[in-house]
């Protein structure tokens, strides 16, 4: 008898509570609002919709294609497509994709980001008619330079370091051609100055060789004259005997 009545009065305890919880709220404000006509303030950290900021200064997209969202992620809901740039050898990023109809919004792939470039954003209203719609591609994921300020400075997420100016190369590539050209201009220059006194020579080799032909052409008719003078010598010193 006596636990009967001592759960009695342990129930009538319980009720009581309940009711001064109810005599409480009856006159404070209600907490519903009329959604979506009023919309609750979210915290910055609430894991909503996953979106792609850009460097609010610039508007420059802070992906650098290093895939470790796509490899972190449990539900595999992410596929980055990227190749490598010829002139900066460095991954350039395509096109990124996220399946929010298999996403579990953990925000792994947030956490692991090293450019704060992937972040669950407050936008929770996704409903859609078909699971193709719910693919959003980079198009739909980038936020724009107001948005991605305001998550930025919700977050407490640190500012992108502005990237390294690139040295102006063509200018240098201009000057540094300019001496290639006058030596290639110098080089026809060359071959002909050369070409000249190889050709001098070569007009100076006949007319030697017309030198060389005339005394030889003089000794040939002094010959004869020799001959000549011969006869008239031995008469002479016929006459004499």
């Amino acid at each position: 008898m006596a636990n009967v009545i001592s759960r009695a009065f342990g129930g009538l305890g319980e009720i009581r509570k309940g009711l001064g919880t109810v005599f409480k709220h009856t006159f404070r404000e209600p907490i519903t609002k009329n959604y979506p006509d009023e919309v609750s303030k979210l915290s910055p950290h609430f894991r909503g919709r996953l979106a792609l900021t850009v460097n609010p200064e610039t508007g420059e997209n802070l992906c650098i294609s290093c895939r470790q969202c796509e490899r972190v992620c449990p539900d595999k809901c992410i596929e980055i497509t990227s190749h490598k740039s010829p002139e900066t050898n460095k991954l350039e990023l395509i096109d990124f994709k996220i399946d929010h109809g298999l996403c579990m919004f953990c925000g792994l792939c947030t956490e692991v980001c090293p450019t704060y470039c992937i972040i669950n954003t407050n936008d929770f209203e996704m409903a859609d008619y078909s699971r193709e719609s719910l693919i959003y591609d980079i198009k739909k994921l980038t936020l724009s330079q107001d948005e991605s300020a305001f998550y930025f400075e919700g977050k407490g997420n640190p500012l992108p370091k502005p990237k390294p100016a690139k040295k102006p190369a063509e200018p240098a590539a201009a000057g540094a051609a300019k001496p290639a050209e006058a030596k290639a201009d110098a080089k026809p220059a060359e071959a002909k100055a050369e070409a000249k006194p190889a050709e001098a020579k070569a007009e100076a080799k006949p007319a030697e060789a017309k030198a060389e032909a005339k005394p030889a052409e003089a000794k040939a008719d002094a010959k004869p004259a020799e001959a000549e003078a011969k006869p008239e010598e031995k008469k002479e010193e016929e006459k004499k005997d």
